[in-house]
């Protein structure tokens, strides 16, 4: 989303082909039916084809690439091709809309901030807001710091057009100087380091790897065990990862109310 960095924001669609993550589905699922909406970084208008297309809303985009835009357009998005980063194309979009959407979007921004405060200008009274970014804080990154890694990829965490990261607190810190009210979170991901594969994968090499060897009664005992493994992983990350999200959310998302003082509308 800024100025000099090369897009090609076509190339995020290649990340949905295997389907929607997480995050997006959730964003998604806050959408009111029938919601005039604000996507901002639209890309090629993935997300918003399905909003209109399930939910009967308006879209209006906004996107960077002109390319993307294009196919977006095509999808029937009403799309405006400019950077968030100026003032004035930011000035030129008019409100207000009841949901405006920043998915993967405030990472893209040297000055997130201002963005926000437009946001604020362009949300009705009684909308809501989105936003979601990527958790520099996982435990992932912090094992690719101590081994001296951190290389830019063409999309994800070190996303190459990246220019700011966040943590869940610094994500808060963020949008409620701005005024907004964080009235849901979700937490993409919950990974507690090592625990996916004690009790996942190993069970799961042990069961393939005896597989037709033991007796079938032996055979039955590991395959219910694996089951009860997956349970018993899912709810202990679960409940770790809730104590330290910081550590084991992948991404986080935000739905917003707007500041109790703005757009006097009636």
């Amino acid at each position: 989303m800024n100025k000099t960095a090369p897009t090609d924001a076509t190339r995020y669609e290649k990340l949905v082909d295997a389907g929607l993550s997480s995050t997006q589905k959730q964003s998604i699922a806050w959408v009111p039916e029938g919601a005039r909406v604000l996507e901002l970084g639209c890309a090629t208008g993935y997300i918003g084809d399905i909003l209109m297309r399930q939910k009967g809303c308006k879209v209006v985009g906004v996107e960077l690439d002109a390319k993307a835009a294009v196919e977006a357009r095509g999808r029937g998005l009403d799309v405006r091709v400019g950077s968030l980063e100026d003032a004035a194309f930011r000035r030129s979009i008019a409100g207000p809309f009841d949901l405006v959407m920043a998915t993967d979007v405030l990472e893209h921004l040297s000055d997130p901030d201002a963005v926000l405060a437009d946001i604020d200008r362009w949300v009705a009274r009684e909308g809501r807001v989105i936003v979601a970014v990527p958790n520099v804080a996982v435990w992932s990154m912090r094992v690719a710091l101590l081994r001296g890694l951190f290389e830019y990829e063409e999309t994800g965490l070190l996303d190459r057009t990246h220019l700011r990261f966040f943590t869940r607190d610094t994500l808060r810190r963020l949008v409620t100087a701005q005024g907004f009210v964080v009235e849901a979170e979700f937490v993409d991901r919950w990974e507690v380091p090592g625990l996916e594969h004690l009790m996942w994968s190993w069970p799961l090499r042990l069961r393939t790897s005896l597989a037709g060897r033991p007796p079938a009664w032996w055979r039955r005992a590991l395959e219910s065990g694996a089951g009860s493994l997956t349970g018993l992983h899912q709810r202990i990350g679960g409940g770790l990862g809730r104590v330290w999200p910081n550590l084991c959310g992948d991404h986080f998302a935000l739905l917003l109310r707007p500041p109790p003082a703005a757009h006097e509308r009636g």
